[in-house]
């Protein structure tokens, strides 16, 4: 354990003018299984002391894992600090006395220690549904933080669950599924069971795909399949990205650049995501934050420095150079998937998604490679399975064209592909399908 307010004091009396310290305890589990077996059982810990230091404008961040020495490492910060150039994008940290939320962990969660019994249960949920192969992980983790600046002191303890989990039919094309949770009755619906199944489900329509056509589709994009765009474009709402050009919200701000029904928030306070943080690096208490409401962009993600900049308030979302989301949640709409999906005259459900890449950041010209179920939909039916296809669009405008979103959401995460997020189904109109060349 480290004493982040000694840690600071220390610091302050070497020469550092301000200082932010956060030590992260996260006691980890993973259950790892492949070939419909379990093959690698985990159980790690991973410490870090992460310090941000300033002198004027000069400042100097790191993070550090081994603590061997730890004073002789707080001297060489400030003589690196001192010999930093200056930041002229720096303003200082926040100064206001906060006062933190209560929060308590999950207890249920927090016990929990067999994770191969959930790694069973997405198994059998799969070969229940036809799965000829199972494949996925499933981590645990018990987190503990401790922050410390020069104006506040916070400490929060979380835990979770997230997992996911692919299944292969006879011919060896799979599909995909994922979830997490900090809410331990969240598992009464969707515990790693019903997470298997969904992916067999997918496997099984998949069949043997036909190599997709190019053309403009309406597209119903599964949870997972949207996570994936919203968790590129939430950083993009960053303030200091807007202010370097390297967003398409560049310029937006009050402006409707999606239909009416896209409403898009950061939300670190949802206690039932792996996403909940109580306090941000530099210890403001983090909030519920509207980024585009009805299509209309109401907020960037701040911190002290970009909100001094443009004149406004801190929003709980620091990074201290770059803020950063921390949970995206898309309102939801009026009707269920099944019945959006069976209005659907013509066009394309995928499932998920990855090698998201921009060729114009500010103007967000994108492309990606849908996989783990990609179906055409004719009058209300899926009719066959494609594969080989690729989007290649432009995110406002995808935001533009979105028709409706799901009654229903889920808790989706996946690698680093998908940040926890709550997302709906999603039906936009006119998606630009290329070969995936």
């Amino acid at each position: 354990m480290v004493d982040t307010e000694y840690v600071v004091k220390k610091l302050l009396s070497l020469g550092a003018d301000e200082v932010s310290v956060i030590y992260v305890e996260r006691e980890m589990k993973q259950s790892r299984f492949s070939n419909s077996k379990i093959d690698i059982i985990l159980n790690y810990q991973e410490n870090s002391l992460s310090l941000f230091l300033s002198k004027g404008k000069k400042t100097f961040f790191t993070t550090i894992r081994n603590f061997n020495k730890l004073e002789s490492h707080l001297e060489d910060f400030v003589k690196i600090l001192n010999k930093m150039p200056e930041n002229k994008d720096f303003v200082g940290l926040n100064t206001k006395k906060q006062s933190y939320r209560s929060h308590e962990p999950d207890g249920v969660l927090m016990n929990m220690d067999d994770l191969n019994y959930f790694s069973k249960r997405a198994i059998e949920g799969a070969q229940e549904k036809g799965a000829k192969r199972v494949a996925g992980v499933i981590y645990h983790f018990i987190e503990s933080i401790s922050l410390s600046t020069n104006y506040n002191n916070a400490m929060d303890k979380n835990t979770g669950l997230f997992f996911s989990v692919r299944a292969f039919n006879e011919n060896g094309f799979p599909g995909q599924s994922a979830f997490h949770t900090s809410d331990h009755k969240m598992l009464d619906d969707y515990d790693p069971y019903f997470v298997g199944e969904e992916a067999a489900d997918y496997a099984s329509l998949m069949g043997t795909p036909k190599e997709g056509k190019e053309g403009k589709y309406d597209v119903l994009f599964h949870p997972l399949c949207f996570g994936s765009l919203i968790s590129y474009s939430a950083p993009m709402a960053s303030a200091y990205n807007v202010e370097t050009g390297m967003s398409f919200f560049t310029d937006t701000l009050g402006k409707k650049i999606g239909s009416d029904e896209l409403n898009l928030y950061d939300d670190p306070t949802m206690e039932s995501g792996v996403g909940f943080r109580l306090f941000d690096d530099e210890g403001t208490e983090t909030k519920k934050v509207p980024i585009i409401e009805k299509g209309e962009v109401k907020t960037y993600l701040h911190n002290f420095s970009t909100a001094s900049r443009q004149k406004t308030e801190t929003t709980g979302n620091a990074g201290i150079i770059n803020p950063q989301p921390w949970q995206p949640v898309m309102g939801n709409g009026r009707r269920s998937f099944d019945d959006m999906i069976g209005d659907m005259k013509k066009g394309l459900f995928i499932v998920n998604t990855w090698y998201t890449r921009f060729q114009d950041y500010r103007n967000g010209d994108f492309s990606t490679i849908p996989r783990d179920g990609i179906f055409l939909v004719e009058n209300g039916e899926i009719v066959e399975s494609w594969k080989g296809i690729r989007i290649s669009d432009n995110l406002p405008r995808i935001f533009s064209a979105i028709k409706e979103v799901s009654l229903e959401r889920m808790q989706v995460k996946w690698w680093d592909e998908v940040m926890p997020s709550l997302i709906p189904y999603v039906w936009v109109e006119n998606v630009n399908i290329t070969k995936a060349r």
